[in-house]
């Protein structure tokens, strides 16, 4: 399936992409701009000139620039070419797409068969459409759909704002040659693609499905659901159901139901209560455990359901899921959760730690009844705000007023920061685990932002549940290619060959197998499925502990050399310690564009640039490949000034070519990790043992001569909460509770195991 998000992205670059840079001047009278007889008849003209004259080395925006040229100087015939190269560098799985740039290709198509003298324009414009069409499979006959939302409206406002930059010039630059050209191509396009297009695709559109897109479910509270169905308009008799229960409500739930219908089920969106049509008020996570039972419900007793339900989504949709399971509907056969937020888990806190980036996400699903693009997406707002909270020493209570925005449900959050019945209602908890009796399929990646959740679904369930039925698949993904396709380069790092997969297939699969009795998938020959990376290879082991055999235990040592501390293989005979003074009060590293230094903007780099205050370990060289394989902990001995401290831990791999490798990133608030539902605070000057276990599962092959590479210190990031170690609730704390700084002892008891697979 195609990513909403990739579209829009897509279709801004065939509208308005361009990057020239020339200073060769290029003559246009400018009593073309207000003459459209002369404009239409001299800019062909222009367009050969500039085509002639055009150099550019990134060769996406040499092509994308260049067919559009092409189509304005009538050499018609070129351009299909120019676009099926394009769409090749356009889609990270290297194929092309014979529905890219449609409007352009059936434009030119047509416009080469009038050259040839073929007839009347709209009969050979809508017959090379219907011919088209018909051949596409359904991904393509859908971004043929999201062409046709494109208003001409807009197109036509794009051209008469560069013809306005223009008037009274009598030569142009050659940036401003092809950049008219790109917006006149457009309305070429569009002015035929639109009218002539929309009202098929909606009778082709009604003939194929039978789409409802306002059903009102009600609860027995009075709550409201509202809900999208699609089916296939040729099938009568009753089919399993997918459903996908999601906040974000928005055009893309049709399209996801018409991709279940495609592959042979009913397909519904579940709106989250508040959004779409439902009256009620916005409460994420809150209601969504007993919604899900009356959705389900009211589905199974439908006509064209013949009572089986599968669920499937990512993110939010994942925490849906596991809400769904906690009072298990019978017409629930099984469940897909994909990159599944962990609530009280990792989101809106990670390990005790709350983000700043909640309120954001907040406004982003709470603003309106479907979701806040324009807010949410200006990233210079919100970095400005972090940036000011960060550096005035606010307490996080106060960031919604600094926002201007005051929101209820980001204060409620706050007010609950330890994982207490509040979080707990929402997912099943403890022995609820032992009563969820269908299959469950779990997706995650190695890189998945919601990873920590994910896994502790699966770790629950398995704590408590004596007969397990759950496959998980895990690769070097992110958390948006974990659910659909993985980018081939992610960040720097090229991932294998074997991990480009199109999980959306696999998904689909599972559904056939178990909803249908198909099957099961390929790729999951046993209950752990994960890929090695570096090696090329998937591996199936029946548990978690499977994906390692053996442990390596690698010591703090507290000698620097150059800055950096060793990583020992034996724990040194005499005790010692760092001592680290962090003044939580400094905050002179603002980071201009509100990114850290040290986060992982880049997956692989050549340059390592460990904030300013963290304690860097690293290794002797391997002297024989081993793989990492599982999730590392950290035994760390300290001792503290104050009773609490935010720790990070991060894991690197230098290879022997002295690149760096970031493998995994971990934030632990030490008072909860004795208990996540109650805090512990440290005693002060007291030696404490802090075992961090919750961290991140990674798969790599590390190989002969690569270094191990540990960041330890102590949060200080305007992406998360500031604890300042005074034990009163974190949210309250201020830059005035870091008047005395915080003095840390780190003995060289301190030690990371390492899962290995050798």
């Amino acid at each position: 399936m195609l990513n909403l998000m990739k579209k829009i992205c897509i279709l801004i670059c065939l509208l308005f992409l361009t990057g020239v840079a020339s200073a060769q001047k290029l003559f246009f009278a400018s009593s073309n701009y207000t003459d459209s007889a002369a404009f239409e008849k001299n800019i062909p003209q222009l367009a050969k000139q500039a085509i002639e004259k055009y150099h550019e080395a990134d060769k996406e925006s040499y092509l994308d620039n260049l067919f559009r040229m092409q189509i304005v100087a009538k050499a018609y015939d070129l351009v299909q070419n120019n676009l099926n190269q394009l769409a090749m560098i356009e889609w990270d799985d290297s194929t092309s797409h014979r529905a890219f740039g449609f409007p352009y290709a059936l434009y030119s198509k047509v416009m080469s068969d009038m050259q040839n003298g073929k007839g009347d324009f709209t009969a050979i414009y809508l017959a090379n459409f219907d011919n088209k069409y018909r051949s596409f499979n359904f991904d393509e006959k859908d971004f043929v759909n999201f062409y046709a939302n494109t208003t001409l409206k807009t197109v036509k406002q794009g051209l008469d704002h560069k013809i306005k930059s223009l008037s009274g010039k009598d030569s142009l630059s050659l940036t401003d040659a092809v950049t008219l050209c790109r917006n006149y191509c457009s309305y070429l396009a569009y002015a035929a693609y639109i009218p002539l297009t929309k009202q098929l695709l909606i009778k082709i559109e009604n003939e194929t499905y039978i789409k409802s897109d306002s059903v009102l479910v009600k609860m027995p509270d009075g709550g409201t659901i509202s809900l999208v169905i699609v089916r296939d308009r040729k099938v009568t008799a009753p089919q399993p159901v997918i459903l996908r229960y999601n906040i974000y409500a928005g055009s893309e739930d049709i399209y996801l139901c018409k991709y279940a219908v495609h592959k042979g089920y009913v397909g519904i969106t579940a709106n989250t209560r508040g959004k779409r049509l439902s009256p009620d008020s916005i409460e994420p996570l809150e209601h969504d455990a007993k919604d899900a039972y009356y959705i389900i419900d009211w589905i199974s007793k439908q006509p064209w359901c013949n009572g089986k339900v599968g669920m499937y989504g990512g993110s939010y949709l994942g925490f849906s899921q596991w809400s769904a399971v906690k009072y298990l509907h019978p017409a629930l056969k099984t469940i897909v959760p994909q990159v599944a937020v962990g609530a009280g888990i990792d989101f809106p806190m990670q390990n005790g730690v709350y983000s700043s980036y909640a309120l954001r996400w907040l406004h982003y699903v709470m603003d309106n009844k479907f979701t806040n693009e324009n807010a949410f997406m200006d990233t210079a707002k919100w970095n400005a705000l972090y940036r000011n909270w960060y550096k005035n020493g606010n307490s996080l209570r106060s960031l919604d007023t600094l926002e201007g925005r005051p929101n209820y449900i980001f204060q409620r959050w706050l007010n609950h920061p330890a994982y207490d019945s509040y979080w707990q209602q929402m997912t099943p908890q403890k022995e609820e685990f032992a009563k969820i009796n269908i299959p469950i399929f779990t997706i995650t990646g190695y890189w998945d932002d919601d990873q920590l959740g994910a896994m502790y679904y699966y770790r629950q369930y398995h704590k408590y549940n004596k007969n397990p039925n759950y496959y998980l698949l895990i690769g070097p993904y992110d958390h948006f290619g974990s659910q659909g396709n993985p980018l081939q380069v992610m960040e720097g790092y090229k991932i294998d060959s074997v991990a480009n997969i199109v999980i959306d297939d696999i998904v689909f699969q599972w559904f056939d197998y178990i909803l249908k009795g198909a099957p099961r998938p390929a790729i999951l020959q046993d209950k752990v499925n994960f890929e090695v990376m570096g090696e090329n290879k998937w591996r199936h082991v029946t548990s978690l502990d499977q994906m390692h055999n053996d442990t390596l235990t690698l010591y703090m040592g507290n000698t620097a050399s150059n800055g950096q501390y060793p990583l020992l293989a034996s724990k040194p005979q005499k005790q010692g310690y760092i001592a680290q003074t962090v003044n939580l009060a400094d905050r002179s590293m603002i980071y201009p564009k509100g990114e850290r230094i040290d986060a992982f903007a880049s997956l692989v780099d050549s340059t390592f640039k460990p904030e300013k205050g963290k304690l860097v370990f690293i290794s002797q060289p391997v002297d024989k490949p081993y793989v990492i394989s599982g999730a590392f902990a950290a035994d760390l001995l300290a001792s503290i000034n104050k009773k609490d401290m935010d720790l990070v831990v991060d894991l690197y791999e230098q290879t022997p070519d002295g690149k760096f490798m970031a493998l995994n990133e971990n934030l632990q608030r030490a008072s909860f990790i004795e208990d996540r539902s109650q805090r512990h605070l440290l005693k002060p000057g007291k030696i404490e043992k802090i075992d961090i276990k919750n961290t991140y599962i990674t798969s790599r092959l590390i190989e002969k001569g690569s270094r191990i590479i540990i960041i330890l210190g102590i949060n200080k990031y305007p992406e998360w909460q500031i604890n300042y170690g005074t034990g009163k609730d974190v949210s309250d704390e201020t830059m005035k509770d870091a008047t005395i700084p915080m003095e840390i002892k780190w003995y060289n008891g301190s030690c990371i195991k390492l899962p290995v697979l050798r």
